[in-house]
């Protein structure tokens, strides 16, 4: 009897060790996969749940970016800001002594555009002027103010109240990154 309880025993230590601790460990293992798929897959969910709220704020970011770039375009479009502000000028009954674009000045993501300018009107139309130049849908400062009456104009009779306005417009386009770097690299090498 006791021999067989050994046989058994032995038997019995055979197959713990040769297939149930190896099949516990690939169950730990399994499991431990398990979990984790099980958590990747919440989270997709999660993800898959919130998709339309992603989009939705996307869509906004695009509007809120494309709204930016009328205000700070990434081209130069001075001929259409010179041509806006000549006419904005003529409908405010202005004449143009001076309108002379300035070099650039370039920023760290953005480049000052400034343009010279010298008007010739009375002071009501002059005002006219600055409210529509402020409601353009770009970025344009108006710096150096300055106010002269004018005197002995030309063609104009002496009960009329001129004034001579000259001032800086600013305005602003923005730099990408990559290619102020492509420029600059290109200004030392021209300068080399």
């Amino acid at each position: 009897m006791l021999i067989l309880v050994a046989i058994l025993g032995v038997m019995a230590g055979l197959y713990l060790h040769s297939f149930f601790i190896p099949k516990q460990d690939e169950l730990k293992l399994a499991k431990g996969d398990l979990s984790k798929l099980t958590k990747e897959l919440n989270e997709s969910r999660a993800i898959t749940r919130d998709l339309q709220k992603f989009k939705e704020q996307v869509d906004k970011l695009n509007e809120e970016l494309k709204n930016a770039l009328t205000q700070l375009p990434n081209e130069k479009e001075i001929p259409e800001i010179l041509k806006n502000i000549s006419s904005l000028g003529k409908e405010s009954n202005l004449e143009f002594t001076l309108f002379r674009p300035k070099p650039e000045e370039l920023q760290q993501f953005y480049a000052k555009v400034p343009i010279e300018l010298t008007v010739l009107g009375s002071y009501h139309n002059i005002g006219i002027f600055f409210d529509k130049v402020s409601k353009l849908p770009r970025i344009i400062n108006v710096v150096d103010f300055n106010m002269t009456r004018a005197k002995d104009i030309k063609g104009r009779s002496e009960t009329e109240n001129l004034i001579r306005t000259s001032c800086m417009i600013n305005t602003y386009r923005f730099i990408e990154t990559k290619k102020s770097e492509e420029k600059k690299s290109e200004k030392k090498a021209v300068s080399k």
